[in-house]
């Protein structure tokens, strides 16, 4: 009996100094948490956070967070955030820190009038100068940096706007080399070499396809050029990622890329014999007339293809007239564009 009393003693005096190391621990994390977070869109803070030790209790923290008045965040892709509808007024919502749950500790919003209305938040320390943010499970958690200044949010948002982190991207470096490199090639394409010219593309869409699968590809240029550079593809996969990144950049603001976005499924639709649709492509058969067959006319309206900056249907006629004019084909005869 005298040993099974012993041990019980001894079993009891190690749970208490787990519990006593683990409230130690949580208590050190909450003090890590004390002080300004941000999280910043480029430049612009959009949301932030203050965090300070309730007074007589240091294993508890309050403060508050800093949010536009009105924002919409969405996750669409799983890890990729968007923001929009962001006004530039700002509320400030006082919160109070509401125990730990798997190594997060939740902060609950203490100004809701009814019990069981306020939000929780959930944060988690990454480091000394970062932690994680869940504003609204199951979206994806915000990446916050310690600040020194008092938190102060932006005020220059566009409501019609939306935002996502890639927007504060620099242009790829490399990508603009490799579509500068594709254009030049493609400069005159009358006494172009072809065969190193296909050869080339080749290269440079090994090395797109590269950035696109390292994730270096972030702005709305950097992905109109990559769907440049797959437009000048060999197969059909080519031409439909191709319109894919077309889209990926007018999604980022390039607007510029509607035509790629046309010309690209046009080529693709012919490419598995079927008729394009907006009129891009241009064959010229040896000594035989321009020609943009298989051509589905009668879809796509000339006001539609004024959106995607294709010209009408009497203006590609003409275009095709003029090729075949520089061919010297009475009848006119066309070429693939080089862009």
């Amino acid at each position: 009996m005298t040993g099974w009393r012993g041990r019980m003693v001894v079993m009891a005096a190690l749970a208490y100094c787990f519990l006593g190391t683990l409230v130690a621990q949580k208590e050190a994390g909450t003090k890590e948490l004390v002080g300004n977070w941000v999280y910043r869109l480029g430049p612009n803070t959009v949301l932030a956070l203050h965090l300070e030790s309730e007074l007589g209790d240091p294993g508890r923290l309050r403060g508050y967070l800093l949010r536009p008045e009105h924002f919409n965040l969405n996750s669409p892709g799983g890890s990729l955030l968007q923001f929009s509808s962001i006004t530039n007024q700002s509320q400030r919502d006082s919160i109070i820190s509401d125990g730990w749950q798997n190594g997060l500790l939740r902060l609950e919003e203490a100004s809701s009038a009814k019990p069981g209305d306020n939000e929780v938040f959930l944060v988690r320390l990454v480091d000394a100068a970062h932690i994680d943010l869940t504003l609204f499970q199951p979206l994806p958690s915000l990446r916050m940096e310690r600040t020194s200044a008092e938190p102060r949010l932006a005020d220059t948002w566009d409501i019609k706007r939306t935002y996502t982190p890639d927007d504060f991207f620099a242009d790829n470096a490399q990508m603009a080399q490799i579509v500068g490199a594709d254009q030049a090639d493609r400069k005159d394409a009358t006494h172009a070499d072809w065969k190193k010219v296909n050869s080339a593309d080749h290269e440079r869409r090994a090395a797109t396809a590269a950035l696109l699968r390292d994730g270096k590809l972030h702005t709305g240029h950097d992905f109109e050029s990559a769907a440049l550079v797959f437009q000048h593809g060999e197969s059909s996969d080519d031409y439909l990622l191709a319109h894919v990144l077309a889209m990926v950049a007018i999604s980022k603001g390039q607007s510029g890329a509607v035509w790629i976005s046309a010309a690209t499924l046009d080529r693709y639709l012919q490419s598995i014999h079927q008729p394009q649709i907006f009129g891009t492509q241009f064959r010229t058969p040896d000594k035989e007339p321009t020609t943009q067959e298989p051509y589905n006319r009668n879809l796509v309206s000339d006001s539609l293809r004024g959106y995607m900056a294709v010209p009408d249907q009497a203006a590609q006629e003409e275009q095709k007239h003029q090729y075949d004019v520089q061919r010297g084909i009475d009848t006119g005869t066309a070429g693939i564009a080089s862009h």
